[in-house]
C-alpha cells in the first residue's frame, strides 16, 4: 500500500506582478496557507519521505515550507516536468523516483492535479490554493502505476487550507 498526497501550490501573486508565470511567487496569504497545510500534514500517521514538486516559483515555496515542517526531513525533488503538467506527466515521475517512498507528496498545479485525483479515485475534487488530498493507492511498487486502471484509488482525506 502506498499514501500518495496532492498538493496544490499556495496563493500566488497575480498574473502579470511577475516577470513569467513560472516566476510567480507566493502571497503573505499564500505562506501563511502553505503552513497550515503543512501543520495539517505534519499530524498525519506517517507524513511523507519524499516530496516531488513543479519546478514553477509557487510550487517549489510551498514544497520547501513543507518539507521544512515536516517531521523526518523528507527529500525534495524539484522536476522541470511537472510545471502545469498533466496526470502522465505525475505518474511517471511517481515511477521513476518515489521508490523505496511509501508516503509521496506531489506539488503541482491545477487542472492537471485535480485531473490526477480524478483518474487515481474517480472522485472531482475542487483544488483551491494550498489544499491537500490524500489518496490510498493498493498498490506495492510505485512502477505499478503504469498497470493499474481509471479509479482504483481510494481519497481517504481533503484538506483546505
Amino acid at each position: 500500500m502506498k499514501t500518495l498526497f496532492v498538493l496544490r501550490h499556495g496563493q500566488a501573486v497575480p498574473e502579470g506582478a511577475a516577470e513569467s508565470d513560472h516566476e510567480r511567487e507566493l502571497t503573505p496569504r499564500g505562506h501563511a496557507e502553505v503552513l497550515r497545510t503543512a501543520q495539517h500534514l505534519s499530524e498525519r500517521g506517517k507524513p511523507p519521505s519524499l516530496i516531488l514538486a513543479s519546478s514553477a516559483t509557487r510550487a517549489r515555496q510551498t514544497a520547501q515550507q513543507c518539507a521544512d515542517a515536516l517531521p523526518g526531513s523528507p527529500q525534495l525533488t524539484i522536476l522541470e516536468g511537472l510545471y502545469l503538467a498533466e496526470p502522465p506527466s505525475y505518474l511517471a515521475a511517481l515511477a521513476a523516483r518515489a521508490e523505496p517512498h511509501d508516503g509521496v507528496l506531489v506539488v503541482g498545479h491545477n487542472p492537471g492535479l485535480e485531473a490526477l485525483i480524478y483518474v487515481l479515485t474517480d472522485r472531482s475534487e475542487h483544488l483551491a490554493t494550498a489544499s491537500l488530498v490524500e489518496i490510498a493507492l493498493p498498490i506495492a511498487a510505485w512502477t505499478d502505476l503504469s498497470d493499474v486502471g481509471h479509479g482504483f484509488g481510494r481519497l481517504v482525506s481533503a484538506f483546505r487550507a
